[in-house]
């Protein structure tokens, strides 16, 4: 068959099953769906508790491809560093999975991962980390065993853990290399103080004092099962999964030093509201905001993340976006967050990059925005475009067995209801125009803002000639300089 009779057969097929469905209409708009039929997943059809009290999610996928992943999550992280020995729960949860166990030495490990076609991962942040395995169904007693060894026998090879040592200084070394890492570092202080672990305290210093004994000490006391969460995913099957389970990660005891991690500690820094620069010979500038905001608990928090949604979390259709990048041409990109707050009240943040002599103006065109949305109520068909957009993608969040499963135990590590989205879409669709011309003027209150501007402080503070404006004339806040830091000890720079 030639290629035209193959076009012809084709259209003709495609013709015959559109008469069976629907004619096709003249203009994309006219185009109609089915309604799309999904619940969200629950929390109790997944959970197991292990033998060992350990809460593990199980989310099977039994027609997809023949691979498992499984995690084991802890409580514990940075806010449990030593003073002296900042960076410890970061190295911790980078040498886990990499530095060997008692039975198995590093390289050995690494061979037989290979031979498994399996990857194990570890990771420590602020207040949580995890160990990580993906490995064939046919291989997962045996993967298992092998993140077993790790999790709970890690020999912490010293010329592994010397590499990383070194490696991490490195990365110090180039703290104040680019706009943005500076403001990494910068922003934190203003919000939660120089001693909050919210902050970066590693220097080259804590990094030195920093032993193997150390890491072993820290792995002693966040091995309770009080610590734990499990998250399962792939191809399984619920009953065996649970056996294997309980003969392993349910299988673990307290040891003598183990105990259950403290809470996490809450800020007690007083912020000063105001603008703050850092100088910085480069080109663009970081440009970066902070609004206290509020908990996920919070009852006009639906409202709020509406409003985020608008003002800049909306990608293309937010208003700062529109505003700042397609009209006005200033920025590659310009984003705002509504910040969930699991431990403490979170922040509505946001940022841009621009150039030094538009930060003033760009400052002036966002913070404008901000001030639209606290005269002016949303029209109701950019509300309902909203909120259609939310509820639409909602779904696509739930879109893995994996992305399920990651989700549970991340609740239950940041102690959330476990069936806190059950009811998101309904919510949604309830806020207001009025509800969230409230959340505005409750969250976008100018004189608690907090304003850092990284990059030529001259041209950052003196503004564009075309168009006229001083950074200190953006907002009625204090202007002042922010040093920079010395990247391996965070001392500020006379």
């Amino acid at each position: 068959m030639n290629r035209l009779a193959k076009n012809a057969a084709l259209l003709a097929a495609f013709a015959a099953t559109t008469a069976l469905g629907q004619a096709i209409p003249d203009r994309p708009e006219k185009l109609t769906y089915p309604a799309i039929s999904w619940e969200v997943p629950k929390a109790k059809d997944a959970k197991v508790v292990l033998k060992n009290k350990v809460p593990a999610y199980l989310v099977a996928d039994p027609s997809g491809v023949p691979l498992v992943r499984v995690s084991v999550w802890w409580r514990g992280g940075a806010y449990l560093d030593p003073a002296g020995k900042e960076g410890l729960a970061s190295l911790f949860g980078s040498q886990l999975a990499v530095g060997g166990t008692q039975k198995t030495d590093a390289a050995k490990l690494e061979d037989r991962l290979e031979a498994l076609a399996a990857t194990l991962s570890s990771s420590c942040g602020p207040t949580s980390g995890g160990i990580h395995i993906r490995v064939q169904e046919k291989d997962l007693a045996e993967g298992l065993a092998l993140l077993m060894q790790a999790l709970t026998q890690p020999a912490f090879a010293q010329d592994r853990l010397d590499l990383a040592k070194k490696n991490a200084r490195q990365g110090l070394e180039r703290r104040n290399d680019a706009v943005t890492s500076i403001a990494q570092l910068q922003m934190p202080a203003l919000l939660f103080g120089e001693g909050f672990f919210a902050t970066e305290r590693t220097t080259a210093a804590s990094l030195d004092a920093i032993t193997r004994e150390d890491l072993l000490a820290l792995h002693a006391s966040l091995l309770h099962p009080a610590n734990l969460v499990v998250e399962v995913s792939g191809k399984l099957e619920r009953r065996a999964m649970t056996d294997l389970l309980n003969r392993t990660v349910g299988a673990i005891k307290a040891g003598p030093a183990a105990k259950p991690s403290p809470k996490v500690p809450l800020p007690e820094f007083a912020r000063k509201p105001g603008l703050y620069v850092t100088d910085k010979d480069a080109p663009q500038a970081m440009l970066q905001w902070a609004f206290p905001g509020m908990r996920r608990s919070d009852p006009d928090w639906y409202p709020a993340m509406v409003m985020n949604h608008v003002l800049g979390g909306g990608g293309f259709a937010a208003r700062l976006m529109k505003k700042i990048r397609s009209d006005e041409g200033l920025t590659y990109g310009v984003r705002t967050q509504l910040g969930e707050g699991p431990y403490w009240r979170g922040d509505l943040t946001g940022g841009l990059q621009t150039k030094n002599a538009t930060v003033a103006y760009a400052l002036r065109l966002a913070l404008a925005e901000m001030q639209r949305l606290k005269d002016e109520p949303l029209t109701e068909a950019e509300l309902a475009s909203i909120k259609d957009g939310l509820v639409e993608a909602f779904p696509a969040q739930w879109g893995s067995r994996q992305a399920v499963a990651n989700r549970f135990a991340d609740e239950n590590l940041n102690g959330w209801p476990e069936d806190w989205w059950l009811d998101y879409r309904e919510k949604v669709k309830a806020v207001t125009a009025a509800d969230v011309q409230k959340a505005a003027r409750k969250l976008l209150d100018f004189e608690k803002m907090v304003v850092l501007a990284v990059g030529k402080a001259s041209e950052i503070e003196a503004g564009d000639a075309d168009h006229p404006g001083a950074l200190k004339d953006a907002a009625k806040l204090p202007l002042a300089r922010l040093p920079l830091r010395d990247p391996l000890t965070l001392k500020p720079i006379p």
